[in-house]
């Protein structure tokens, strides 16, 4: 049993080494690769929204309990509308008053002047009497003022974004009773990134294009932005729309519409910057900086490459600054297994 058990495996043994097949070394790896496109032109995209260029939080200029509020969230209202209303009456009593000191020094005046020229008086007594009359006057039109306060109306015509407060709701000078918005006075607002702030600078040009509209682009204007990141979020930008085909009657846009900004900033030919696909930037752990693995068509292989890149655009582009010139093929898909010096093969689209 020993002898044929031995038997059988040495038989098998070497049925395995005569029968196996050699194993085949690994050819070249197939990738995807393009050439590298000269810049002469950048092209970015963000995301913007439309805001109001007029709007008002509007206040009284005194105190009180507030006896009416005229009107509602999204209402419009025209100039000179009465918004809301405080308890006249305290204002009123002063304004009565004033008004009776006012008429008594204006007679005074009146008799002091006459009394002058029959020279029944003094200078100096006529001179008093005209001082309490400027008094009096002055007294009389501020609380004449004063009580045309107690009515808050609309400084233009547009509607009612926000109401801060409750009718029958004491408020104080100054508090914010709504916010109106001038809806014919709009520009649109976007967050760019402080390393793309030299494209503010460049003499872009601008487009927008909304998200109700898409296919249309309006050109814009920049109408301001603040040079630093209140936040570390970005730049605020706001733009006007400043083509002649846009109107709010063909183009029904309004406060909070969605849109996106279009930057197109033109390179000068002498920049040497490229422009490649963002696939085809890798980093190395061990490494600080970014790579491109480089492809030579006279030998089939790839040569890793550092890098600098400029900032992406169009969404799957980056702009390369160093390191690459037009022309130039890159790897653009499967840089992670591959290493420096392999011989590759290319894939067809």
């Amino acid at each position: 049993m020993n002898g044929k058990l031995m038997s059988a495996i040495l038989a098998a043994a070497a049925l395995v080494s005569c029968g196996s097949p050699a194993v085949k070394p690994e050819g070249p790896r197939p990738v995807k690769v393009t050439a590298a496109v000269s810049l002469d032109a950048i092209n970015k995209s963000y995301s913007g929204v439309v805001a109001p260029d007029q709007f008002s939080d509007l206040a009284f200029k005194v105190s009180g309990p507030m006896i009416s509020l005229n009107v509602e969230e999204g209402q419009k209202v025209r100039a000179g509308q009465v918004i809301a209303e405080i308890d006249p009456l305290d204002y009123q009593l002063d304004y009565e008053a004033k008004k009776s000191s006012y008429l008594t020094a204006k007679s005074s005046l009146e008799r002091a002047e006459k009394l002058l020229a029959k020279q029944a008086i003094s200078r100096q007594d006529y001179e008093t009497t005209q001082a309490q009359f400027s008094n009096a006057k002055a007294a009389f039109e501020n609380a004449e003022n004063t009580l045309e306060e107690t009515r808050l109306k609309a400084p233009f015509d547009g509607f009612i974004q926000k109401k801060y407060v409750e009718n029958y709701q004491k408020v104080q000078a100054g508090q914010g009773i709504v916010c109106l918005i001038n809806p014919d006075k709009l520009l649109v607002r976007f967050t760019l990134p402080e390393t793309n702030m030299r494209d503010l600078t460049s003499n872009p040009n601008l487009s927008v294009e909304f998200d109700n509209y898409r296919g249309t682009f309006f050109k814009a204007r920049i109408k301001e932005y603040i040079e630093a990141s209140p936040d570390g979020s970005g730049v605020p930008v706001s733009l006007y729309i400043d083509d002649p085909r846009f109107n709010l009657r063909d183009y029904r846009v309004a406060v909070g519409f969605s849109c996106r900004v279009l930057i197109n900033v033109e390179q000068s030919a002498s920049t040497g910057h490229t422009l490649i696909p963002l696939s085809a930037i890798f980093t190395i752990p061990t490494e600080e900086g970014k790579n491109v693995f480089v492809y030579d068509p006279a030998s089939s292989t790839i040569s890793r490459r550092k890098v600098t890149e400029g900032g992406v655009v169009e969404r799957d582009k980056v702009i390369v600054t160093d390191g690459l010139k037009a022309g130039e093929t890159v790897v653009v898909a499967g840089t992670t297994r591959l290493v420096d010096g392999q011989q590759v093969k290319l894939l067809s689209e």
